[in-house]
């Protein structure tokens, strides 16, 4: 009779182990009909399902933490060759040379912050800041150099797909030599950018100017 039992629990209801009060997703009815005895083999029989989920969990975890691993180490050797042969608009500095990053009814100005980043990298940096007051502060920021080197974008928070809010510095034909604007940003209702100044320029590339006679 428990072998049947079994069998019958095991292949109808052990789908619903996670639903069900009981072990292996039994009913309360099926539950009452078992003696003591059954039940005990009932309450192992459900440990032992337990277990081998615990175990391929780890299994699984342990199989995706090998996988994102080695894209880690994948991307960090494509950065590590675009930082060494920095030309071609592989990597570029960015400086953030002045402007106010405002929350609420409060103003901080921004000082100046310089980095350097490779196409299809993103960093989280820090900027350092200061109130009217003196009062010092700092807010994170994450900058993305798009992989068709076309283009920069500066978040505040995480970019994600799903995250449309950033301001934009597209690639002018200037950056050899190095190209300045100005920004003005409402990334929501209490924070933003006002008069953002950025300066972009490829490292080690070679400037030419125009020639006009």
């Amino acid at each position: 009779m428990l072998k049947n039992v079994l069998l019958f629990v095991v292949v109808l209801t052990l789908s619903a182990c996670a639903s069900s009060p009981y072990p292996l997703g039994m009913t309360q009815e099926q539950w009452q009909k078992l003696s003591a005895d059954e039940r005990k083999s009932m309450l192992l029989k459900q440990q032992e399902y337990n277990e081998q989920q615990r175990l391929e969990r780890i299994k699984t975890q342990g199989k995706q933490r090998e996988l994102e691993l080695a894209l880690e180490l994948k991307e960090k050797e494509r950065l590590n060759k675009l930082y060494q042969s920095p030309g071609r608009g592989n990597v570029v500095m960015l400086n953030l040379l002045s402007g106010s990053y405002h929350y609420k009814k409060k103003a901080y100005q921004i000082e100046p912050k310089s980095i350097l980043i490779a196409r299809g990298e993103v960093k989280e940096i820090r900027l350092s800041m200061r109130n009217s007051k003196g009062n010092r502060s700092s807010e994170r920021i994450f900058v993305k150099y798009n992989h068709q080197g076309t283009g920069l974008h500066i978040y505040l928070n995480s970019p994600s797909s799903y995250n449309h809010d950033h301001i934009t510095v597209l690639r002018d034909g200037n950056w050899d030599c190095g190209s300045k604007s100005r920004h003005n940003y409402a990334f929501n209702k209490y924070e933003s950018f006002r008069n953002l100044k950025v300066f972009i320029k490829d490292k080690n590339s070679k400037c030419r100017r125009p020639n006009y006679r």
